[in-house]
């Protein structure tokens, strides 16, 4: 009857006496038909490599953007969004490298050493 079920169904499988059906899970986690597995494809991800590799970063004309952003969040003189920030910069002639220079600031402040966030897109100087 075991090898009957195990026929029609496909799979291994017993019968317990109760009536119910066993199947193993080794079966029942089968992968799809058509995707190869981690160990068919090298079982690794395809490292990143930077466009820089072995060569000096670019930096900006005007200087790093830490000291910067410090000196104009100093001529507020107290919390400011990254708009703030971005316009500060711009006035201060601050060049950037970036093809989106906002989202680069709004990343950068979050991790920034000498800048806090206050509230929710808010910044200030962090106290030393």
């Amino acid at each position: 009857m075991q090898s009957e079920l195990a026929r029609l169904l496909g799979k291994s499988v017993s019968i317990r006496g109760t009536g119910s059906v066993l199947v193993r899970a080794a079966d029942s986690t089968r992968r799809k038909p058509g995707r190869p597995s981690k160990a068919a494809k090298g079982g690794r991800r395809k490292k990143r490599t930077s466009p820089f590799k072995g060569q000096k970063r670019p930096s900006s004309p005007s200087g790093p953007l830490a000291p910067a952003v410090i000196k104009v969040m100093k001529k507020a003189g107290g919390p400011m969004n990254v708009d703030a920030v971005l316009q500060g910069l711009k006035n201060d002639r601050y060049v950037w490298n970036v093809s989106e220079p906002k989202k680069n600031l709004a990343a950068r402040l979050y991790t920034l050493h000498g800048v806090k966030k206050v509230k929710p897109g808010m910044f200030a100087l962090s106290k030393k």
